[in-house]
């Protein structure tokens, strides 16, 4: 969402005769927290367990939680509407990172610094900020603001893929593959007939959807979305590579559907055993070795793959927790915040579902857990993935945003968008690179030209 995107839509909110719900801080978080509070939340595996295991959290608190779920773009949406004109329906969102900043920015989300500062000593020290794996302080962090959402669950990105397909076909994955080696790979285990698909790799639109994976390939490459004066730069020889590498892997090893198929869908088709690689976040490892997985035990990992521009092109994502500026009850509202990104909420999923469904990537704990690591072959990596991702230096040259996959700048909602559409287009058909480039040039620059960044 580009800045007169929020300026219209906080003016709006002006108004109405809502700006406390927009930017006030209500009643503040320090009284008693009581009462009844609802969460917006997206409908992945880990936060089904979270609304699972509410009950536990008001047997503790007396605080009753009502859910609003829907699937990641659906609940985006619906979100950002909220609170942008203070409707002030929810207390409790499920952002992304790219999310974090601009809505803390925008005055949408409250600043969780100053409360976390504000707990009891002994509670701080119950609750041990510093075990949060840092590289998700930073991505759900506000350049500005401070610290915007917590962690529910962290992911980086690394490849997946069936070991047992791999040894029968006598082929090898390398340990830190490039793009090309996986393209080959993809095509050669590439076998519809048989049910399987060389490669699962999300090709539905959307900014959080087709774009989270798209823009680590194009990092690969050597391609960033603008240069250091936010001039766009889809219309550089490397981008053009990382999109037409793209098209050819999914025309080439992917689903026939690509197009259509998001993260559940990608996750599902090779949880199912209908994928011999499969490229997207981290948190999918731990449904792939679960029980009723029809690939558990059967599975290698790798790194994120490199690039003839970049390597260490992984991600940090995943879904953080906030408190809405417009909360009506934010004293409850935090005590849910704090008690779904706890050391003992990991427990509870521990004890209630096993240790593959409790929140990994947020917490430095997890992975010194023995019986997580026991479960979790991936967990090194996974580990050495978020340590050594490069979110504030995401491409090859230098760029005036930070976030690897999902640059952390207000415009990209929008932007994001209108690419992903593009590219959703783009793979499923032969119109020409140049042409789709041209549209995505035109629509970087004027997302840019909106938010102020250059002249029109």
């Amino acid at each position: 969402m580009n800045r007169k995107r929020i300026s219209a839509l906080m003016a709006a909110c002006v108004a109405a005769g809502a700006l406390a719900g927009c930017g006030s801080d209500g009643d503040g978080a320090g009284g008693k927290a009581t009462g009844k509070i609802v969460v917006a939340s997206v409908n992945n595996g880990p936060m089904m367990t979270m609304k699972e295991l509410t009950p536990e959290f008001t047997k503790q608190t007396g605080i009753e939680v009502e859910y609003v779920m829907l699937t990641e773009n659906d609940i985006r949406s619906k979100i950002q509407q909220d609170v942008a004109v203070g409707s002030n329906q929810f207390d409790v969102v499920t952002i992304g990172s790219t999310d974090a900043g601009p809505y803390l920015e925008a005055g949408w989300t409250a600043p969780l610094q100053p409360l976390l500062d504000g707990m009891p000593e002994a509670d701080r020290r119950a609750y041990d900020f510093e075990d949060m794996i840092p590289a998700n302080v930073s991505a759900y962090s506000s350049q500005t603001k401070g610290l915007a959402a917590l962690p529910l669950y962290g992911e980086s990105t690394m490849l997946m893929y069936r070991q047992d397909l791999f040894d029968a076909a006598g082929l090898t994955m390398p340990d830190a593959p490039t793009w090309q080696e996986v393209y080959e790979l993809a095509k050669q285990l590439n076998n519809p007939a048989e049910g399987v698909v060389g490669m699962a790799i999300r090709g539905k639109a959307g900014y959080g959807e087709n774009m989270f994976m798209f823009n680590g390939i194009m990092n690969a490459y050597g391609a960033q979305i603008c240069d250091m004066n936010w001039n766009a730069t889809y219309d550089t020889p490397e981008m053009k590579q990382a999109w037409e590498f793209y098209r050819k892997l999914q025309k080439d090893a992917g689903a026939p559907e690509a197009s259509s198929n998001g993260y559940t869908e990608t996750l599902n088709l090779m949880s199912s055993g209908g994928a011999a690689i499969y490229f997207d976040a981290t948190v999918s490892a731990d449904v792939f070795e679960a029980d009723g997985s029809a690939v558990k035990g059967k599975m290698g990992y790798a790194k994120a793959p490199s690039g003839p521009g970049k390597s260490n092109t992984q991600a940090v994502g995943g879904w953080g927790i906030a408190l809405t500026s417009g909360s009506k009850n934010k004293d409850a509202a935090f005590e849910f915040v704090k008690w779904v990104t706890s050391k003992d909420y990991v427990k509870l999923v521990a004890e209630a579902k096993g240790w593959l469904s409790v929140p990994s990537g947020a917490r430095e704990s997890t992975y010194k857990t023995p019986e997580y690591r026991a479960l979790a072959p991936y967990a090194d990596l996974v580990r050495e993935s978020l340590e050594t991702v490069q979110f504030d230096h995401p491409a090859v040259g230098d760029t005036p945003y930070v976030g690897n996959t999902l640059p952390n700048i207000p415009e990209w909602s929008g932007l994001g968008e209108r690419l992903g559409a593009l590219l959703a287009d783009y793979i499923s058909s032969d119109a020409s690179t140049d042409t789709v480039l041209k549209g995505a040039q035109d629509a970087a620059t004027q997302a840019f030209v909106d938010g102020g960044r250059v002249k029109g």
